[in-house]
């Protein structure tokens, strides 16, 4: 109560309506914070008159001692496995570490895997992308649409595939650059595709085709002669 006068500002709807109310006493009083996961999420107008704070993900270090005190808390075991897999699928988002973590705790208890987490998380396995980009490397066509089949008969989210595989490219030594630009603008066409609604399929067979091109230096463009 002692703090009500400082903390709650009272407006006469009749009273206080114009523009100048707005100028001083809303202004004067009143700081607004705006959060946005996407820098053109605000619109110009608006953030030209903000101070901008970018917040970079965390650390390793600061994101696996604050889950384990959490874990401490809980009641939660978690080896150091599953903790370094928790660390690398939340990409540093603290937020988005829990609710794996608290996913996990609710379906599979109290001691938690690695498998136990990456199976919440819509991360699809290692395995399976490496496997996709092996048969792309290898040059034949049917053994990376057979790797296609498999990745859209298990369910997995075609969105999440071109995610792991840009890291899978994008750390590749040895690949060069002008090939992993290639296979990179290959990734971001199909990203966009998807979102506007196309086809998982055949959006991830054309990522395969156009990095078995890029890997294999194949033609981009096929002509044929009539």
């Amino acid at each position: 109560p002692e703090l009500y006068k400082s903390r709650v500002l009272e407006l006469n709807a009749s009273d206080d309506r114009g523009i100048n109310v707005v100028r001083t006493k809303i202004k004067d009083f009143a700081a607004v914070a705006v959060g946005s996961a996407q820098r053109q999420g605000i619109i110009e107008p608006l953030a030209s008159r903000c101070a901008k704070f970018r917040f970079k993900p965390l650390s390793d270090e600061i994101m696996s001692s604050r889950i384990l005190h959490i874990c401490d808390q809980e009641g939660l075991n978690l080896d150091s496995e599953a903790l370094s897999t928790l660390s690398s699928i939340s990409q540093g988002d603290l937020r988005r570490a829990i609710t794996y973590l608290q996913g996990a705790a609710r379906l599979f208890g109290s001691s938690i895997s690695s498998k136990d987490l990456l199976s919440v998380s819509g991360v699809i396995p290692v395995e399976v992308v490496e496997a996709l980009y092996a048969a792309c490397k290898s040059g034949n066509f049917d053994l990376a649409n057979k790797e296609v089949n498999n990745v859209i008969a298990e369910g997995y989210p075609v969105s999440q595939m071109l995610s792991q595989l840009f890291d899978v490219v994008f750390e590749a030594d040895d690949v060069p650059d002008e090939q992993k630009a290639r296979i990179c603008k290959s990734l971001a066409e199909a990203d966009k595709r998807l979102v506007d609604g196309a086809d998982e399929y055949l959006q991830l067979l054309d990522v395969a085709s156009n990095t078995m091109r890029a890997l294999c230096n194949m033609p981009q463009e096929f002509s044929f002669e009539t």
